[in-house]
């Protein structure tokens, strides 16, 4: 009887389902990404017939190896979108530890047009130089728990498009950022970009057009003013709802404080939150202050800033698609609206009195100050001022050096007429012309047409968007922008008639699985919250006509 008792429970025991076998989803998504032809298309249909919460759960569980080498720089390379291959520089922490995630530096060097992409003749590779501001001025527990990546731009041998604040180089940049999160595993709300001069300026670039990779943005005795220089303009208002900090010197002889801290100063008028220091006894070089200044951010942004990509408000203007993207807002066609403008104009970027802005700037690398870019519609472009001239004579000024053409700036003021000479192609040029007298930033005098919106998110389920010719936009939603049932409903260019309705169009959501792998695959970014794209026409919603395109002759390509 005991006997039969006991077969009768094992047969019971038997019986009982087994647990199911757990699936590894973040092995089938690391293969996906390693497959190419018929085998990653295989695998993207296994992996977009998981649960959204199951595609969630693997794109956030990528595992990583772990490091052959640590507490010291490696070097990598890749190949970058503009086509060129690029080394960069990657400082994996002490003891790193590839179940834990780090948060990211990426430094931008200065000279941008004039460092190789690799050492030349004993002076450092650009990239692992950048690295230098930061490691040695770290303490022993930063140098445990962060990890640095040195950028290189190369454009002495790439051109001018891959400068910090260019279209191109913008993209290097993430693309190499995407790079390192395959490599290391970094806290993706955590990623501070940051550089010195050149990289200063860029840092602002980034900030100004394509800032939602970063938690926040150190620029070091870097110039806001710089990034125009590709022809796009800037917006301060671009700044709102960022963290930013920076530094710049008394005696810098390039970008003095007392001709940057007034742009900050307008810039967190107009609603961004900049938080600059002046060092009087500072020059263009950094040095001095490196070491306090390494620290402090270290046990203050660094230690605090997280990157928002929620922000309950949004204002971003841009002048062209690539740059129109701020949070879960992007601005995908641009066009004129006329009279169904509900936003005003950007301000104006106005420069301080004193000394006039000839509109260049110079290679790093050179005694004599050599032309490297010149603005569009400044006095230097009216004169005929060229990349490449060297600069010998202002008025009956010699000018020997950086410092000689600054005070010789000094001497000038607005709507002085100014005579330069400078050296090209070995033969001597006499140049005239006449600074403005409004101290404003200098533009082209044919202004690409500019779209601003400004949108608040003003509890789940409801948004209001107010336009200024953004013909069509898209609103990048997150499962906590919907109300209860899913739906999320936006409201276009609302009178101040708080009862009015107005234009209003409404969407129901459920999670796009393929936005969600692509923008994974495309970023390296695990944090991106997005499951689902909701694009409005307002040239439509708003009555706009939308003239046609221009017949293009038959042998126009």
């Amino acid at each position: 009887m005991l006997l039969l008792i006991s077969l009768a429970c094992v047969n019971v025991a038997q019986d009982v389902p087994q647990p199911a076998k757990e699936v590894d989803n973040s092995g089938l998504l690391a293969r996906y990404l390693a497959a190419t032809g018929k085998e990653k298309d295989k695998l993207r249909t296994e992996l977009l017939a998981l649960s959204a919460d199951d595609l969630r759960a693997a794109i956030a569980g990528v595992s990583f190896k772990p490091a052959d080498k640590s507490g010291e720089i490696v070097k990598w390379y890749t190949k970058c979108p503009d086509g060129f291959q690029r080394p960069y520089w990657v400082y994996v922490p002490e003891g790193y530890d590839p179940h834990k995630r780090y948060p990211l530096l990426v430094c931008m060097h200065g000279g941008v047009s004039g460092w190789p992409m690799e050492s030349d003749e004993g002076r450092p590779s650009a990239g692992e130089y950048s690295i230098q501001y930061w490691l040695p001025n770290l303490t022993d527990e930063w140098k445990k728990n962060v990890v640095i990546l040195g950028c290189s731009a190369g454009v002495p041998e790439t051109g001018e498009g891959a400068m910090w604040w260019a279209l191109k180089g913008q993209k290097n940049v993430l693309h190499m950022i995407n790079e390192t999160r395959r490599r290391v595993n970094i806290d993706d709300d955590r990623v501070i970009v940051n550089g010195h001069s050149d990289g200063g300026s860029g840092t602002f670039g980034f900030a100004f057009r394509m800032p939602d990779a970063f938690a926040g943005f150190y620029a070091m005795n870097g110039c806001p003013i710089v990034p125009p220089a590709d022809g796009t303009p800037v917006w301060l208002e671009n700044l709102k709802g960022l963290n930013f900090q920076c530094f710049n010197g008394g005696k810098d002889g390039l970008y003095p404080a007392k001709r940057m801290t007034p742009i900050y100063e307008q810039a967190n008028s107009l609603g961004a939150d900049i938080k600059f220091t002046t060092y009087p006894d500072l020059t263009h070089q950094v040095e001095d202050v490196l070491e306090s200044e390494v620290r402090a951010f270290c046990d203050g942004p660094l230690a605090d800033w997280r990157r928002n990509l929620l922000p309950m408000e949004i204002d971003w203007a841009c002048t062209q698609p690539e740059r129109g993207r701020r949070a879960w807002l992007s601005i995908d066609e641009l066009g004129e609206l006329g009279s169904a403008n509900a936003v005003a104009a950007n301000a104006e970027i106005v420069l301080p009195a004193g000394r006039p802005r000839l509109g260049i700037t110079v290679e790093r690398d050179t005694e004599q100050p050599t032309v490297e870019s010149v603005m569009a519609g400044t006095p230097a472009e009216k004169m005929g001022i060229e990349k490449g001239d060297v600069i010998r004579k202002l008025d009956d000024l010699e000018i020997k050096n950086m410092q000689d053409l600054l005070d010789a700036l000094d001497t000038k003021k607005p709507g002085d007429d100014v005579t330069i000479v400078v050296d090209r192609d070995e033969k001597e040029k006499t140049l005239k012309g006449t600074f403005p007298k409004a101290q404003q930033q200098q533009r082209d005098e044919k202004q690409p047409l500019t779209a601003r919106v400004q949108a608040t998110l003003d509890e789940p389920g409801r948004l209001t968007v107010k336009v200024r010719n953004a013909r069509k936009i898209s609103i990048w939603v997150a499962p906590s922008m919907l109300d209860a049932d899913g739906k999320l409903r936006v409201r276009l260019n609302p009178s101040d008639d708080p009862k009015e309705i107005g234009i209003a169009v409404s969407q129901k959501f459920e999670p796009d699985k393929a936005l969600m792998l692509d923008q994974f695959e495309a970023t390296g970014d695990r944090n991106l919250p997005w499951i689902g794209r909701y694009e409005i026409d307002c040239s439509k919603l708003l009555g706009v006509k939308v003239k046609p395109a221009e017949p293009k002759d038959e042998d126009e390509f």
